[in-house]
């Protein structure tokens, strides 16, 4: 099988890694400077599930769309989300990457990103992953696991058959980080969204860890307005998840969510720290957009986008 990774950031390189280490044919996308970095070296993998190197010559390495051949099975898209309508379109316009029976594979965080694909390519093309691991990219080609939760999971938002999935999840899985494809991706992403949107932006703010955000009453009071939002949001927009309550949702994400990735810091600060911009929009600017469009208020997810796009206009 062939797998063109977009995007060699943390979570890309990782799904490299994953696609290579299982014999699959592995391409990636990347910027110049990470695209000489993989042609000279490889890509690596460190932290919590052990080491997996990839030589250079496991990996074909592209800077241009051009320059792609065609009769891909799998895209996974782990590019920034800001970067969805570019990469879209430069899908589009160089069909033969996928042809007909090729598969997107989205692993972003926020919820909305296949939007500007499916503006392109049927449902049946077009699927999601939930990415709850922590990475972080030490060095171009060299992503870190730092915590982990639950598993990856890939799987469709319009009711698309998952089974040509299987060996895409199958690999992730059998590189050491537990990977499955699930029917149950909607409540899956908006676990996410509830767990990412409670931690990532403020643990940027602050600059804490995610278990120092929850060791203070004064900011778990604020997480607790945000999970409650959040809630309001996906009940007015006819969305589902994984609890029925807010409250039925604080007993995991205090008791076991938080506890698995005490030691994680932001993918959020991560952005600031390189003075790129951040997902913010696709994050709590999404529960932002949805509560305006449904009639919720959602002031304490209005504070959080304002001080995020405050942060941004400095260090941006």
């Amino acid at each position: 099988m062939k797998v063109l990774v977009i995007g060699t950031g943390a979570v890309g390189c990782a799904v490299a890694i994953a696609a290579a280490d299982a014999g699959m044919e592995t391409a990636v996308l990347a910027r110049t400077k990470t695209a000489e970095y993989i042609r000279n070296h490889g890509l690596k993998r460190t932290g919590i599930f052990g080491e997996k190197e990839i030589s250079p010559e496991r990996i074909a390495v592209y800077e241009d769309y051009d320059q792609i051949p065609s009769g891909f099975d799998y895209v996974a898209v782990a590019s920034k989300t800001m970067a969805n309508s570019s990469v879209a379109d430069a899908l589009a316009s160089h069909r033969d990457i996928l042809g007909s029976n090729g598969r997107i594979v989205l692993f972003q965080n926020g919820w909305g990103n296949d939007e500007p694909y499916l503006v392109h390519f049927p449902a049946s093309q077009v699927f999601n992953a939930r990415v709850i691991t922590g990475f972080e990219r030490t060095e171009p080609g060299i992503t870190k696991v730092t915590v982990h939760t639950a598993p990856i999971l890939l799987g469709s938002l319009h009711g698309e058959s998952i089974k040509e999935l299987e060996p895409l999840a199958n690999a992730i899985n059998d590189s050491g980080i537990p990977s499955e494809t699930s029917d149950q991706l909607e409540e899956a992403l908006w676990a996410k969204m509830l767990y990412n949107t409670t931690l990532n932006p403020l643990g940027a703010i602050l600059d804490m860890s995610y278990g120092e955000l929850a060791a203070t009453e004064h900011i778990v009071d604020i997480m607790n307005d945000l999970i409650k939002e959040t809630f309001a949001v996906i009940d007015a927009a006819g969305y589902k998840t994984f609890w029925k309550t807010p409250k039925e949702y604080m007993d995991v994400f205090y008791g076991k969510l938080v506890p698995d990735t005490v030691a994680h810091r932001a993918s959020t600060l991560q952005d600031i720290e390189k003075r790129q911009k951040t997902e913010i929009d696709t994050l709590n600017g999404c529960v932002q957009k949805l509560g305006r469009k449904y009639g919720v208020k959602t002031p304490t997810h209005d504070m959080i986008v304002e001080m995020i796009k405050g942060i941004e206009d400095i260090r941006c």
